[in-house]
């Protein structure tokens, strides 16, 4: 039986469309880092090749040493922002809360799988900072202390859709493939690199396939979902 679920964030429990979460994430810091007296056209440029930076990342240090690295690059006085960065988070960055489709779903889901015995893990794609992805979780009516682990940029060495990250989590938490069922909305990044023996959960209120890849997995809209883990799990 498997014992562990683990579940993508962005477009999966937090109900939103990733390209416009995207526009307004940049568009924020764009105008957050103005204050800061940087140039934002040139910051955002230098913003994404960091974020590029993590995503290639070879393990050898954490992503968020990777980002703050590659930064340095551009910016010799970058480190006295970070605390910046971290006030921006909890407060300006929860203004993209307005693009969320709010329902209650995901707060069902995971207190159904509770009450079942499962033990959840938030596998979110480990580009940001804890501060940043807590709020996220927050945003889905959610509580942190849902999930076992949350995948953040302080405690991660790989990205999806690197096979890597999936077993780092693997490895950390001592868990078996063969118990774990991952639930994602995105074909290639949550899926194509999962390792063999995880099971596989496709959410589609906002589906991503970005490269036509054939969908050979259980597909459920998120309220279809919650119906089938009350009857079958």
């Amino acid at each position: 039986m498997k014992k562990t679920i683990l579940f993508d964030l962005d477009s999966t429990l937090l109900q939103m469309n990733q390209d416009e979460f995207v526009k307004c994430y940049f568009k924020s810091v764009a105008l957050k880092v103005k204050e800061f007296g940087y140039d934002s056209l040139e910051f955002m440029k230098h913003f994404s090749n960091a974020a590029y930076c993590i995503i290639t990342n070879d393990g050898s240090k954490t992503n968020k040493e990777v980002f703050w690295e590659c930064m340095r690059k551009y910016y010799s006085d970058i480190d006295s922002k970070i605390a910046l960065f971290d006030k921006y988070y909890e407060n300006e960055f929860n203004e993209i809360k307005q693009i969320v489709r709010n329902n209650s779903l995901s707060k069902d889901i995971v207190s159904t799988l509770k009450s079942k015995g499962y033990q959840l893990i938030l596998a979110t794609n480990p580009l940001f900072p804890k501060i940043c992805t807590i709020q996220r979780i927050k945003w889905a009516g959610l509580d942190p202390n849902d999930f076992i682990y949350i995948s953040t940029y302080e405690n991660s060495h790989y990205c999806k859709p690197n096979p890597k990250y999936y077993l780092e989590i693997l490895n950390k938490l001592s868990l078996h493939e063969d118990d774990c069922i991952m639930v994602g909305n995105d074909v290639s990044d949550d899926f194509s690199n999962l390792p063999s023996g995880m099971s596989k959960i496709l959410i589609t209120d906002f589906l991503i396939n970005k490269n036509n890849l054939p969908i050979d997995m259980p597909s459920y809209t998120l309220e279809e979902f919650l119906q089938y883990i009350k009857e079958r799990f």
